[in-house]
C-alpha cells in the first residue's frame, strides 16, 4: 500500500483531512495503528467517543418487529383478560330455592372454580338441579331472559327426569 493510500484510508477512517492523517502518519513512521492512536489523542475525548475502534453490531430490524409484535399481542390478551374479568364482577351467579336467594357469587368466581374445581362444581350443580334449586345469572349482561330462559329450561327437564324417575319407584 503506498502511502498516499495508507493517508486516505486512514482519512476515511478517523473523520480527518488527508493532510491530517498525512501527519499523523509521517510522525509515526507510517504505522498506521500508531497514527490512529496519536489522531485520537489529538482529537479529545470528545471525538474519541465519537469514532471507536470497535465496530457497532448492526441493528436487526426483524427481530425488533417481532418484539413489538410480540409486546402489541401481550397487550391485547392483557386488556381481553382485563374486560372479562370486569365483566365477570359486573354479573352474578345466583342459587335459588323458590324465591330465596340462597347464594350469589360473582361470575368471575363462578368461571375460576369451573376451572379449578370442575369435578365437584358440575356434579354440585346438577344435583342442586334435582334438589330444587334453580340458577340465575344477574347484571347488566348477563340478567337477560334469554339467558335465564336456558337456565329455567335446564331445571325443567331435572324436574322431569326426577319425577319419571319417582313414578318408577
Amino acid at each position: 500500500m503506498t502511502h498516499y493510500e495508507m493517508a486516505e484510508k486512514l482519512s476515511e477512517k478517523m473523520g480527518v483531512t488527508l493532510e491530517q492523517a498525512t501527519a499523523a502518519l509521517e510522525a509515526c513512521d507510517w504505522e498506521m495503528l500508531d497514527a490512529a492512536l496519536q489522531l485520537e489523542r489529538e482529537l479529545g475525548e470528545a471525538r474519541q467517543a465519537a469514532y471507536s475502534t470497535e465496530a457497532e453490531p448492526p441493528k436487526d430490524e426483524e427481530a425488533e418487529a417481532r418484539k413489538a409484535r410480540g409486546r402489541n399481542v401481550v397487550r391485547s390478551l392483557g386488556t381481553l383478560i382485563r374486560d372479562a374479568v370486569n365483566l365477570g364482577n359486573r354479573n352474578r351467579f345466583e342459587v335459588r330455592k323458590g324465591d330465596d336467594v340462597v347464594l350469589e357469587l360473582p361470575v368471575t368466581v363462578l368461571v375460576l372454580l369451573l376451572i379449578f374445581a370442575f369435578w365437584v362444581c358440575i356434579p354440585l350443580l346438577v344435583i342442586g338441579l334435582f334438589i330444587g334449586y334453580h340458577y340465575t345469572f344477574s347484571g347488566a349482561e348477563l340478567g337477560r331472559d334469554s339467558v335465564n330462559h336456558a337456565m329455567d329450561k335446564a331445571a325443567e327437564v331435572a324436574e322431569k327426569v326426577k319425577e319419571e324417575v319417582t313414578r318408577e319407584h
